[in-house]
């Protein structure tokens, strides 16, 4: 066969037509070589740097090119492409090698076996802000015009090596590179006969020396597109590339590495819109963003996310898990009142787009699970007049099920669960007002973004939390512990009408519990809960009403069990109310300006209390106020600190317990007068069915009566039944304590709650001491009080705003030490007002009764009372013996006593006087009786002639008894009219003057009155006879008081008698002065 063969192959060669096909496949065998191998790469290498030179407008170069036109391959070595302008190198490369494959001549299109690439290098450069040394080469391609046809081509086996970028940030002075790239494509086509195969590309490379992977699969010449890209990065530095933002970040970011293993796949289908579906996992490391000034702002040790079936195009976003750790943000509001994290993006334009904005695409995300691990947030504001820190430390935080749509604006929470965390929140004191911002364009109002969201959570669990509450502004600070706190709740929305499932249970301060069980609704705000505190501390609220009261609660505690019910009304209004027991225990309060005590009580416990709201009432059963006291101070106006706790809008502090504090400017409280025109509304319904008092105590001082009072009332107690608001009712008064010790006792009704006051009280004291008066004794009546006691009885009646009031005042036993020299007081003598009013006990008993109208603005009850006290010891001091002929007497005048002319003799007429008198000196043994006799003239010179006379008619009449044995004595003695006669003319007989006679030389017979005129006549009378007048009608005044009286008469004393004074004295008739005057001492 193989000689036959030969035989065959020997004829072709000799036939002429096969030798000269083989003469021309030779030749154009060696023209396809010469131009593969020797034109070919001439004319690729001209060509190629022609076109740099006129295309790209860059100087370009190729070092060796190589044609194999047998094996279809091309080579080209050392490639460089130059900048625009200089030599620096742009683009390199060592070694290109492109392998075609046959298959192109029957596709009639470029088919590539092979394409290698080695050593690739590129050089990129920011030359200013968004310039670029490429943006040439871009605006080049797209400039170009799209063609008509997409291109047919199948590349295969694409292999790049030891590629290098590097990328220099001249305005950012920054280089970065990447370096070790490796890249392989196995196929990529859109030949049709090559559509149904899968190129599986690779990438890997160091970014700044971070490794970066990337795996994939793609059919992007498809009529369907799709692509699979697997992306991995292990530990990119993002430090290097914030600078590339197209703004200015308001912070720092100090350090921040991301890990990646994405796998994005795209699909396009022919008519349908594309999907961008993403899974895999991501993570931050070592985060840490300080802000401008070198203040920390968020630290993050570790945030891992694990996608689930995302779509980016849909607008769809799954997760998996969202894992945090170590997680501390920082967290401060600037003068200009933005948080620090709002200066992290651009500020708004100062002037918005007013083109209509378009439709954004709805965001719809759903995460699975998102866990916070050791977490902390701090946040600091130092905008306001006080400083403010808050805080939640080693928290952690699980989420179940979470969902956003952006479009529906609802937010959905399955489960979330908090443990261990510990909050912080201090108030700091007040300080400088926080400086005002500086002057910056105001940036646009935000518009309108339509309804809030709408947020529900199925279940929400806090436990073993913690809270640490300080007030610093307090001259102690407040601090309030809050812990274990313990919060459940279920089926919480925003948007529903239906309440949520709420349970609470905290400790406060270790001693205090409190508990709520119940329902609670957002939308409208409804609750039903059951309350549960015990021992609660509610010193955290003091900050929520230090403006508004002069006073600083420094320690109280609630506790109250019972049903509170809540619900809006459809004009917004809040109805239903609270109704169990509460009890406010342990209240200390202090003024807020001095620091002392002004109230406090150990328990104040309400039982059977039933509040409402809206209309508001209230109803207690029984309330108890035990262990209390209360520093009540009225000033001069009249004002009681009472109503002074709470301060308006434009009133300045004032001092609570500070007798003489004096308001300072600002806006001053009301009169009674127009408070009572200012209240329009009903006084709603109160009834408290018992009220009682136990151990209480008050300080009072009263500096609108002059003088000043203060009295301690202690251990007070009571009670107060049947206290309504009903205009009709009337509750009873039964109270009882002690006033400086002594026993108080008040009874009666008293209806305050209605419009006009309503009051039947009786009250008394008995036996307070008066030492503790002393030094207001000694200021204002120049006299201490060395003993004494005091009692009062009184009782008001008001009703239609008109008092009647009696007081009676007793005081006992009051003794006053030597006068001192206070320049106040009065210079009254004090000492024998007192002796006056004081009975022979020690005891001055004053009845004072007083009635009024209580809309008068000068009536006082208090200064009436002063005023009645006052006019009787001026009365005392002024008109003694008026006031004693008042008290023991008809109320005739003491203060002296008639006598007949010529007389000494206390006549019967006047013996009630002295009676009175007597009664008097009996009765205020303090008092010393001063005598004066008075000597008149005119009518004592008759007078006494008168009485010699007489006293000579009793002689002989004495002695014609005596011979007939009969004796008495002269003052005994009285003449008769029939006797008087006779013994007028023995008398005249008697007398040694020369008498008128007859003619016979016989003593003449004269009438009776001529014979009185001759005695009178010759009766010597003088000055001494005078003063001896006035004596002895003294010393028979005294005399009658010591044997008729029974005053002992070392009490009584006489004084020089006045005879011969009288006519200067001398202001009626002249017999007036016949007398004696009285004194007291």
């Amino acid at each position: 066969m193989s000689s036959a063969l030969s035989k065959r192959l020997s004829s072709l060669l000799h036939h002429a037509a096969f030798r000269r096909a083989c003469i021309t496949l030779g030749v154009l065998l060696l023209l396809y070589s010469l131009a593969g191998f020797v034109v070919l790469p001439f004319v690729i290498k001209s060509q190629a740097e022609t076109l740099f030179a006129e295309k790209l407008h860059r100087r370009g170069t190729l070092g060796e090119v190589k044609v194999n036109p047998f094996a279809l391959t091309v080579s080209v070595r050392d490639f460089k492409l130059m900048e625009p302008q200089g030599n620096a190198t742009f683009a390199s490369f060592d070694a290109l090698v492109v392998n075609l494959s046959t298959e192109s001549l029957f596709r009639l299109a470029p088919v590539v076996q092979q394409v290698r690439l080695d050593k690739p290098y590129v050089h990129l450069e920011r030359t200013a802000s968004h310039r670029y040394n490429i943006d040439d080469l871009i605006e080049l391609a797209t400039s170009q015009p799209p063609s008509p046809q997409p291109a047919r081509f199948s590349v295969n086996n694409i292999l790049i090596d030891n590629g290098r970028v590097d990328f220099q940030d001249r305005p950012g002075h920054a280089s970065h590179a990447v370096t070790d790239v490796s890249l392989g494509i196995p196929f990529i086509s859109s030949l049709p006969s090559q559509v149904g195969i899968f190129v599986e590309p690779l990438l890997r490379m160091q970014v700044d020396g971070s490794p970066l992977e990337l795996k994939g699969k793609a059919r992007p010449f498809a009529q369907d597109r799709d692509a699979v890209v697997e992306l991995n990065l292990d530990g990119l530095d993002l430090t290097r590339y914030v600078e590339y933002l197209p703004f200015e970040p308001g912070a720092t970011l100090r350090s921040a590495r991301l890990d990646t293993r994405l796998n994005a796949s795209f699909r396009q289908l022919k008519d349908g819109a594309p999907e961008l579906l993403l899974a895999g996992s991501a993570a931050l490391k070592s985060v840490q963003l300080v802000e401008k000034n070198g203040a920390p702002l968020l630290k993050l040790p570790e945030l891992a996310v694990t996608l689930g079936s995302t779509n980016a195009f849909g607008g769809t976003v799954a997760l998996s898990k969202v894992a945090l750790n170590g997680l501390e943000m920082e967290l401060t509001r600037g003068r200009d009142g933005r948080l620090n994290l709002q200066r992290l993006l651009p500020a708004p334009a100062a002037k918005p787009d007013s083109r209509p904005a378009a439709p954004s695409t709805p965001l719809r995300i759903a995460l699975d699970d998102l866990e916070i691990r050791n977490g902390a947030v701090r946040y600091a504001d130092d905008t306001g007049t006080r400083p403010l820190r808050a805080g939640v430390e080693k928290f952690a935080l699980k989420l179940h099920k979470l969902a956003v749509d952006t479009g529906k604006k609802t937010v959905g929470i399955g489960d979330a669960v908090s443990d261990n965390a510990a909050l912080l929140l201090r108030q700091g004191k007040p300080g400088a007002a926080a400086a005002p911002a500086p002057n910056k364009p105001q940036a646009p109002a935000a518009q309108d973004s339509g309804p809030a969201y709408a947020v529900s959570v199925g279940r929400l669990r806090i436990d073993n939390w913690s809270a640490r509450l300080e007030d610093q502004n307090a001259p102690q600070p407040i601090v309030t512990t809050i812990a274990p706190l313990s919060v459940s709740v279920q089926d919480a929305s925003t948007a529903s009408s239906a309440p949520a499932r709420v349970a609470l249970k905290a400790s406060v301060n270790k001693n205090g519990r409190l508990a709520a069980d119940g329902s609670l609704g957002l939308a409208p705000f409804r609750a039903d809960l059951a309350l549960d505190l015990n021992g609660v501390d509610l010193l955290p609220l003091q900050p929520l009403v230090e403006d508004r009261i002069n006073l600083r609660v420094t320690r109280a505690s609630l506790t109250s069990k019972g049903k509170l019910q809540l619900d809006t009304a459809r004009d917004g209004s809040l109805q239903g109310g609270f109704k169990g027991d509460a009890s406010l225990t342990n209240l200390a309060t202090v003024d807020e300006i001095s620091g002392n005590d002004f109230l406090r009580w150990k328990s104040l416990s309400a039982g059977g209390m039933d509040v409402r709201l809206a209309p508001f009432s209230l109803a207690v059963d029984h309330l108890a106020l035990a262990d209390f006291f209360a520093r009540i101070i009225i000033d001069p106006s009249g004002r009681i600190n009472l109503q002074d706790i709470v301060r308006g809008d434009a009133e300045d502090r004032r001092s609570l317990t500070e007798a003489d504090s004096a308001r300072a400017g600002g806006k001053q409280p009301g009169t009674a007068a127009e408070s009572k025109g200012e209240s329009k509304h009903a006084m709603p319904p109160i009834s408290i069915r018992k009220l009682t008092f136990e151990g209480g105590r008050v300080r009072f001082s009263d500096n609108f009566i002059k003088p000043n009072y203060s009295a301690s009332l202690s251990n007070l107690g009571g009670v107060v039944s049947g206290l309504s608001s009903d205009p009709s009712a009337s509750a009873g008064v039964d109270l009882r304590g002690e006033v400086n010790r002594a026993p108080l006792s008040i009874v009666g009704r008293i209806q305050p709650l209605r419009k006009d006051l309503l009051l039947d009280l009786q009250a008394n004291v008995r036996g307070m001491e008066l030492a503790d008066l002393s030094p207001y004794a000694d200021r204002y009546i120049g006299y201490g009080i060395e003993k004494g006691k005091l009692s009062f009885e009184v009782a008001y009646h008001v009703e239609n705003r008109q008092l009647n009031a009696a007081n009676r005042l007793i005081l006992d036993q009051l003794t006053l030490s030597e006068r001192s020299a206070s320049s106040p007081a009065t210079k009254l003598p004090v000492k024998l007002a007192i002796a006056l009013l004081q009975d022979s006990n020690g005891v001055i008993d004053v009845n004072v009764p007083v009635d009024g109208s209580l809309d008068d603005p000068h009536f006082s009850v208090g200064g009436i009372v002063l005023k009645v006290i006052g006019n009787a010891i001026v009365k005392a001091v002024s008109k003694p013996f008026a006031l004693l002929g008042s008290m023991f007497g008809s109320g005739a005048e003491l203060s002296s006593l008639p006598f007949e002319p010529g007389r000494a003799v206390v006549r019967p007429s006047a013996e009630p006087a002295l009676n009175t008198l007597a009664k008097a000196l009996a009765a205020r043994p303090a008092l010393q009786l001063e005598i004066t006799g008075w000597a008149d003239r005119a009518s004592d010179f008759e007078g006494l002639k008168r009485a010699a006379i007489d006293r000579k008619l009793r002689a002989l009449k004495q002695k014609d008894l005596q011979t007939k044995g009969q004796f008495f004595e002269m003052s005994g003695i009285t003449v008769t009219p029939e006797e008087y006669p006779a013994l007028l003319a023995r008398v005249y007989k008697e007398e040694k003057f020369a008498k008128p006679r007859n003619v016979i030389g016989l003593q003449k017979a004269l009438p009776q009155a001529d014979m009185e005129n001759l005695i009178k006549e010759n009766t010597p009378i003088d000055e001494d006879d005078l003063n001896a007048l006035a004596n002895r009608r003294a010393q028979a005044v005294k005399d009658w008081l010591i044997k008729f009286g029974k005053i002992p008469g070392e009490r009584i004393f006489i004084l020089a008698s006045k005879a011969g004074q009288q006519e200067a004295k001398a202001g009626g008739s002249p017999a007036a002065l016949s007398k004696v005057e009285f004194s007291l001492r």
